[in-house]
């Protein structure tokens, strides 16, 4: 849909991919680049086709998941660095075979120590439509301490085979010979050319006079090439210490920000414990704080399965799913807003916000005639927050699948946050704008009209709320499908919808993504949808009181599905963003 495979390859990563695995391309004929393919021994699934050839390749070599992921996220790094990058951070959760354990890494941006919880309070008569030109969003006060150099070298740690020089060598060659500008990438470009030109590396990406990238053209990064050369010979310290660090820092500063060559210092991966729960007969394993998508997706289904068990939700009309979806959404979007912030810094009673009896409330509360005020499912716990925090908005991220051919399974989400991050470089790097993710301040609306609260605001240290879901569904022989997805609010119920969809519908996995999706998070109260959602649905969430608002695409989701018979592993990209999967 948004681009032809031969301009969103790149030359170097088909050249080491091919070399590597000449049959990556799956069992489709002629040699095509669907967004979803079958495989036996192994599969990638990313959002950019190239990007999957150079995890694929690097399991042909032997790699396990976590080198195909890491080599992964490099690769769209350089193809997709609107997205994601060496400048951005992320959420990683990792399934074991060998002794069927799950690991969750986090490696989400920090907020630098000179942070202060008013520091993007608005000023006196801003209005909402101004927040494009904050500093929480371009310039360097955007700027949170990037984690993906150390979460790459911890996953590498922890679960890689290969070495880190074999992992990071495709993504040196993209960035020293340059890849042609997709489709997608050159289309989203337009409304920030003025801020690429503004750079000297990201204004080399957009020509004399174009008033956008283009696509097809190269996009090349030879100072990203020298920064992932000294990571592979040195790991994370290199970036996080010496001269790189010195360089990050005075690029930040001098674009009015406050990180230090000490914030750089003193970031770590943290590993958390992820969050799960069994409902409608898998067991979900799924990202925890300072993610509330994991939580947003867990209690959503365990008061869906109450109101429309399994056997129901096969059987139910798309107007009844539809609606139990979105009412499902609307309490754990609010318990989000209220309650959630860093773990670290904040106690969340999540014990408490996933009790029993909070979910029957919910579910007698449920109307399946007609749509509920959201403060319906408040439900709200002793000692209360006055102001709900604010959520992020949607922008960059990517997500990724890896399953490779011992079992293990990797689901990657990682981001820069809005569009392009914080729309400047340093080493190379496409530096985020993470601060973003912070609330402003109290009672201050974001770009959803949300108000801000104090669990959220910016502090020393922090890391920001996150809607990231990285998700492993475990049956009673093991994985049975990998996913996650990109696009701000909406990752998780569009993850959501596509599992159900998957594992309760039991639609096949390329109709699952393609399907029509919606969206509801409570505050603003609509519930949004996709232009292809049939107009007898439309027409029922209407006559039940959902005021509806048509949006074009809600996020983009990968998945793998992992069956016991062959074809073992069924891969897709979203077709939304126009990646393709790929593997053997």
């Amino acid at each position: 849909m948004n681009g032809s495979p031969s301009a969103r390859r790149t030359l170097a990563a088909v050249a080491v991919a091919l070399a590597a695995a000449p049959l990556l391309l799956g069992n489709q004929p002629g040699g095509a680049r669907p967004a979803s393919a079958t495989f036996e021994r192994y599969a990638v699934a990313a959002d950019e086709a190239s990007a999957s050839d150079v995890g694929a390749a690097i399991l042909e070599q032997g790699g396990t998941a976590a080198d195909a992921a890491a080599a992964t996220m490099l690769a769209l790094g350089i193809t997709s660095p609107l997205s994601s990058g060496f400048g951005g951070g992320g959420f990683a959760l990792y399934y074991r075979a060998s002794d069927r354990s799950v690991t969750f890494l986090d490696f989400r941006e920090r907020a630098p120590a000179a942070s202060r919880p008013d520091m993007f309070a608005p000023a006196q008569g801003e209005r909402p439509e101004d927040r494009a030109t904050q500093p929480s969003q371009v310039g360097g006060l955007a700027v949170g301490v990037p984690g993906e150099p150390a979460g790459i070298e911890e996953l590498l740690r922890r679960f890689g085979r290969l070495g880190r020089r074999a992992v990071v060598a495709p993504a040196i060659r993209m960035a020293q010979a340059g890849v042609p500008i997709s489709e997608y990438v050159a289309g989203l470009s337009m409304p920030f050319v003025d801020d690429l030109r503004r750079d000297p590396i990201m204004r080399g990406w957009v020509g004399e006079g174009e008033t956008a990238m283009r696509a097809g053209a190269l996009m090349r990064n030879a100072a990203l090439a020298r920064t992932l050369e000294a990571f592979s010979a040195r790991g994370a310290r290199a970036v996080y210490r010496g001269a790189i660090a010195q360089q990050i820092a005075r690029a930040v500063r001098q674009a009015g920000g406050i990180l230090t060559p000490r914030d750089l210092a003193d970031y770590r991966v943290v590993e958390r414990t992820p969050l799960e729960g069994s409902y409608f007969g898998y067991r979900f394993v799924t990202a925890p704080p300072p993610s509330a998508g994991g939580y947003t997706m867990l209690a959503s289904l365990a008061q869906l399965e109450r109101v429309l068990p399994r056997d129901r939700f096969c059987r139910a009309s798309e107007p009844n799913r539809v609606h139990a979806l979105a009412e499902s959404w609307k309490g754990p979007f609010r318990d989000r807003a209220v309650y959630f912030g860093d773990p670290d810094h904040v106690t969340l009673p999540l014990d408490a916000l996933r009790a029993a009896a909070r979910t029957e409330a919910r579910a007698r509360a449920y109307d399946p005639r007609r749509a509920l005020d959201p403060e319906a499912y408040a439900m709200p716990l002793e000692g209360e927050p006055r102001a709900p925090t604010a959520q992020p908005r949607s922008g960059g991220t990517t997500h990724l699948c890896v399953v490779d051919a011992e079992g293990n399974v990797a689901a990657v989400t990682t981001t820069v946050n809005l569009f392009f991050g914080a729309r400047f470089t340093a080493a190379g790097l496409v530096m985020n704008d993470e601060m973003d993710d912070f609330a402003r301040a109290i009672g201050a609306p974001n770009a959803f009209g949300l108000p801000g609260g104090p669990q959220n605001l910016p502090g020393p240290g922090k890391r920001p709320v996150s809607t990231m879901t990285p998700t492993i569904v475990i049956g009673d022989a093991g994985p049975v499908l990998c996913i996650g997805g990109a696009g701000g609010s909406r990752i998780v119920t569009a993850t959501e919808q596509v599992a159900l969809r998957i594992l309760a519908q039991h639609l096949p996995l390329d109709r699952a993504l393609a399907a029509p999706r919606f969206h509801h998070q409570g505050f603003p109260n609509v519930l949004n949808y996709e232009p292809s959602l049939d107009a007898q649905t439309q027409a029922a969430m209407r006559g039940r009181g959902h005021r509806l608002e048509e949006m074009e695409h809600i996020a983009a989701v990968q998945a793998i599905q992992i069956r016991p018979t062959a074809p073992r592993l069924l891969a897709a990209s979203d077709p939304r963003k126009g990646g393709a999967p790929a593997g053997r």
